[in-house]
Parts: structure tokens; C-alpha cells; sequence
């Protein structure tokens, strides 16, 4: 059995993941809202954990580390499936990007031969959208979104190669969630790509990829999305990587 930690594990895509995950693996869900926790737990079965913490803050990741480290000394798959719709450029950068980072680094030392996850969007989003900046409306906060969490991965490759562990984006497809109002409606409740880039074998050294839906790795602007790009445009937010 694999230890397996999934933020946002309460409902839309981590909850369909981890109804994969949880049937043959330790699962630990991340999450806000208790109530929410607890009915998925009630699903999942006895193989599923849960805590309740606000991974936008400072306060709230370390509560969630503190609570897994003492859980287990080995995070096998970490799946970053929280996110928010974010109104304004600061709870895009906390919840959308600093959220995932800080996580990560909290538990790197429990990342051994392990695999981090992040959900991002469309890949054709990915792949047209500017690297910019300024957040000033909807459409500009999701390319945002989508562009930066991509760099993340390009920044995290180094640091969790030093753990022998691999970093990976992937765009769940459209999955039913409350993220968005239209996403309340959609029918499809599955992520079958999670369970594919969590287990597969034949990833297990696959790293600074972006995978499709359907498991396919998207090639991306090598020149727009590379480390040196990540730790130069992502230093804006997180200033201590140009320490590390």
C-alpha cells in the first residue's frame, strides 16, 4: 500500500481521485470544510484520514504538515488538487501557488522515491497564454493561474530530484466540483488520469512533464516554461528560492 496525500480531497477532482486511490492505498485527505471531510471519509472507508486546514496560510500548513508527519514517515504521492476561482490577485497567489510550494517543502523529507502531482488547466490555456503579471480581471487570474503553477513544476524538479522523487502536471478534464458555476452541472465524476500518473511504472522517473486527460504528455514552449524562467518570475512571490 501506498501513502497517499491529496489537498482538496473533499470533493470535484481529488475527491474522484482519491475514490481510486483510497481502494488500495492509505489515503489522506486535505480540506477546509469538516463536514465535507467527513462524508467523504464515510465513502472512502477505512483507508482514508482526514484534516481540516486552510492551506493559503501560514497557520493552516503547518497544522496539515504537523498532522501528516505525524501520521507516516513516507508520503508516497502527493496530489496538489486544491484550488480556488480567485476574485483577487492575492488569494490567486496564496491559494493557487504558495499553497502547493509550502506544502511541498513542509514535507519534503518524507518525499522519498515519491511523486508530486499538480492540477492545472486546458493545456491549450497553457499553452497561448502570456506569462504576465498583472491580474486585473477573470480571465486574466486563470491564465495567471495556469502559467504559474506550470513554472512551479519547472522550479520543483531540482529540489525533490535531491529526494529521488518527481514533479508532474496534468489537466484533469472538466470534472464536476464547486469550483465554478458551470462546473456544478457537469456530469462526469471521474479522473481516471490521477490514478494513471499516481501507480503507472512506467513513470516512475518522469519528471517536469505535463500530461492531458487522457495520460498524454503535452509538449510545452521550452524557451516560456524552463527553470530559469521559474525561479526568476516565481522569486516574486516565494523570494527565498534565489537562496536555495
Amino acid at each position: 500500500m501506498k501513502n497517499v496525500v491529496i489537498s482538496g480531497g473533499s470533493s470535484g477532482v481529488g475527491l474522484a481521485i482519491a475514490r481510486d486511490l483510497s481502494k488500495d492505498n492509505r489515503v489522506i485527505l486535505i480540506g477546509r470544510n469538516q463536514h465535507k471531510l467527513q462524508l467523504a471519509k464515510k465513502e472512502l472507508g477505512r483507508n482514508v484520514d482526514y484534516i481540516v486546514g486552510d492551506l493559503s496560510t501560514t497557520l493552516g500548513r503547518k497544522v496539515v504538515a504537523e498532522f501528516i508527519l505525524k501520521k507516516t514517515v513516507q508520503v508516497d504521492i502527493l496530489i496538489h488538487s486544491a484550488g480556488i476561482y480567485p476574485t483577487n490577485a492575492q488569494d490567486n497567489i496564496d491559494n493557487n501557488l504558495l499553497s502547493h510550494y509550502y506544502l511541498t517543502m513542509a514535507l519534503l523529507n518524507v518525499l522519498h522515491r515519491s511523486r508530486v502531482l499538480i492540477v492545472t488547466g486546458n493545456p491549450q490555456a497553457i499553452q497561448i497564454a502570456p506569462i504576465c503579471e498583472q491580474q486585473l480581471n477573470d480571465m486574466m487570474r486563470a491564465a495567471w493561474t495556469v502559467t504559474h503553477k506550470t513554472l512551479l513544476v519547472q522550479l520543483l524538479i531540482d529540489k525533490l530530484a535531491t529526494q529521488q522523487s518527481t514533479v508532474n502536471s496534468f489537466f484533469p478534464g472538466d470534472v464536476r466540483s464547486d469550483l465554478m458555476p458551470y462546473t456544478h452541472s457537469l456530469g462526469n465524476t471521474s479522473v481516471p488520469v490521477g490514478e494513471y500518473l499516481a501507480l503507472d511504472e512506467n513513470l516512475s522517473d518522469v519528471t517536469g512533464r505535463f500530461f492531458d486527460e487522457k495520460g498524454n504528455i503535452v509538449s510545452l514552449n521550452q524557451g516560456k516554461y524552463n527553470q530559469e524562467a521559474a525561479i526568476n518570475i516565481l522569486s516574486k512571490y516565494i523570494p527565498e528560492i534565489n537562496q536555495s
